[in-house]
C-alpha cells in the first residue's frame, strides 16, 4: 500500500487545524482535552459529510466519485487518530467553567474552517450546502423534542447529542424516500440524495457548536456522549452504499 494515499492536505487542515484552534483558546487544559477526544469525531464527520454532499449535489464525472470519496474518508481516519491519541481522557469530566469569549472564540474558529472546507471543496460554490427547508424540519422537530421532554421529563436538558443526531437521522431518512422517487432519472439522484445527507451534516455542526457551549447539556445525564465509532461506522457504510448505487446506475 502507498502511504502517500493516506495524504491529504485539505483533509489534514480541516481536522487538525480545527483541533489545534480549540486547544490553543482552551490552552491546553486537560480538561479540555477531553473536549477534544469527544469533538474529533464529529469533526471528522462533517468533513466527510462536505465532500459526499459536494460530489452528489455536482453531477460530475461518475469516475471522479472514488477518487474523492477516498479523500473524504481521510477526514474520518484523521480523527479517529486523534481519538486514540487521546483515549484516556474519556475517564475526565468536560469542562464547564470556559468564558463566554472562549466558546465564541472557539466556535467562530471551528466554524471557519468548515466554511473554508465548502468553499475549497466546491471552488466557491458553498450554495450545495444550503437547504434552508431541512434547517426548518431539524429546528422544528428540535423544538418538538424539547417540549415533549420537557413535559414528561426532569432531564429534559440532558442527552441532546444523541437527539440531535436522532433527529438528523429521520431528516436524512425523509430525503432517501424523495431521492428513490427519481430512480428512472438517475442524473437526478445526485442532488435529491445531497439534499438527505444535509441533515446529518446540520445535525453534526450543531453537535460540535454545543459541545462547545453547553457539554453538560450535549451529555447524558451520568456525563457520557453517545458518539463512538460505531456511529461514523454507519455513516460510511451508508454513503458507500449509496454511492455504489449510483456508481452502478449513471451513465
Amino acid at each position: 500500500m502507498a502511504f502517500d494515499s493516506l495524504v491529504d492536505a485539505a483533509s489534514a487542515v480541516f481536522v487538525f487545524g480545527s483541533l489545534v484552534v480549540l486547544a490553543l483558546i482552551m490552552r491546553l487544559r486537560i480538561d479540555g482535552l477531553r473536549l477534544i477526544y469527544e469533538i474529533s469525531l464529529p469533526v471528522g464527520l462533517v468533513g466527510f459529510l462536505i465532500g459526499v454532499i459536494s460530489m452528489l449535489a455536482a453531477e460530475s464525472d461518475p469516475g471522479q466519485i472514488a477518487p474523492a470519496l477516498a479523500i473524504a474518508v481521510l477526514t474520518i481516519v484523521y480523527s479517529g487518530i486523534v481519538r486514540i491519541l487521546l483515549i484516556e481522557t474519556e475517564s475526565l469530566a468536560l469542562p464547564t467553567e470556559l468564558s463566554n469569549a472562549a466558546k465564541m472564540l472557539s466556535s467562530a474558529g471551528i466554524l471557519a474552517f468548515i466554511g473554508w472546507a465548502m468553499a475549497w471543496v466546491t471552488e466557491g460554490d458553498v450554495a450545495v450546502y444550503w437547504y434552508p427547508q431541512v434547517m426548518l424540519l431539524l429546528v422544528g422537530f428540535a423544538l418538538l423534542v424539547f417540549l415533549v421532554s420537557r413535559a414528561v421529563s426532569a432531564h429534559h436538558q440532558t442527552g441532546w447529542a444523541a437527539k440531535v443526531m436522532n433527529i438528523g437521522w429521520l431528516g436524512f431518512s425523509f430525503g432517501v424516500v424523495a431521492g428513490l422517487r427519481h430512480l428512472d432519472s438517475p442524473q437526478s439522484m445526485g442532488p435529491a440524495i445531497a439534499f438527505s445527507f444535509s441533515s446529518l451534516l446540520y445535525a453534526l455542526i450543531a453537535i460540535v457548536v454545543g459541545l462547545i457551549w453547553a457539554p453538560s447539556t450535549m451529555a447524558d445525564r451520568n456525563g457520557a456522549l453517545t458518539l463512538g465509532l460505531g456511529f461514523a461506522a454507519t455513516v460510511t457504510v451508508s454513503v458507500v452504499a449509496i454511492l455504489a448505487v449510483l456508481v452502478s446506475v449513471l451513465p
